[in-house]
């Protein structure tokens, strides 16, 4: 059947001369793979520009039940992203973001708040003038409520939060694997921050930096089933 869908783009893998599989995740669908042919060559309606990762897409596909690749009849651009592609900040967290995506959500199937999500992270990050220092931990503290393991209990004083257990635990219990008293504040602010106003929840950079590297083992115990991120190395190169 012929269908339409908007879709975010996450990667991209050649296929023999000039294809490509580019695996997206589909506001209808979930995540998809889809094959286009004479992307490499310039041949083919579809440009590389167009697929970039996380570029955002409207479909029109021929939706085969039972198939692992999906052919695409029309693919439109919308909105076309203005900085995220070509500043090498944001381009770093998207990179980052997209392979997060790529190694945690899997499913098959219609999950419409979890695309809003992706999709307004997307735009706001493209739009954003005044630093994107925060967005890779904010993207991974929020990206957890839809995976299954966001934090649970309420942080307070004399409470950190336990990678293993997933709670903000009292620090008394002295479990393995708690945050810092400071890291765990700063969790609470961010899972407690909106989109708007994340630029001015100020966290230094050697906070964030540690935030984000337990944040990753959280991930790692309840999210990744054994894979390895690897983009998050350049991150710490290029964020402020």
């Amino acid at each position: 059947m012929i269908a339409k869908t908007r879709a975010l783009v996450v990667r991209n893998i050649n296929f023999k001369d000039n294809s490509v599989i580019s695996h997206m995740y589909t506001r209808e669908f979930g995540s998809q793979s889809f094959m286009l042919h004479g992307v490499r060559n310039q041949k083919g309606n579809v440009r590389p520009s167009h697929i970039m990762p996380l570029s955002l897409v409207e479909l029109v596909i021929y939706k085969k039940e039972n198939s692992n690749i999906q052919q695409i009849k029309e693919l439109r651009c919308n909105p076309s992203l203005a900085t995220i592609h070509f500043d090498i900040v944001k381009n770093s967290v998207a990179l980052f973001v997209a392979e997060i995506i790529n190694s945690t959500i899997n499913e098959e199937e219609e999950n419409q708040d979890l695309f809003e999500f992706l999709e307004q992270f997307v735009q706001i990050l493209d739009l954003e003038t005044e630093g994107v220092g925060n967005y890779p931990i904010y993207f991974l503290a929020h990206l957890s409520r839809f995976l299954g393991f966001y934090p649970k209990g309420q942080f307070a004083q004399n409470q950190v939060f336990n990678l293993n257990e997933g709670l903000f635990i009292d620090e008394g219990f002295g479990l393995s694997n708690s945050l810092s008293f400071e890291m765990s504040q700063c969790l609470w602010k961010l899972l407690n921050t909106t989109f708007e106003s994340l630029t001015d929840l100020r966290i230094s950079k050697s906070m964030r930096t540690d935030l984000l590297d337990n944040l990753l083992l959280y991930y790692e115990i309840h999210g990744l089933h054994g894979r390895k991120i690897k983009s998050h190395k350049i991150l710490r190169e290029v964020l402020r």
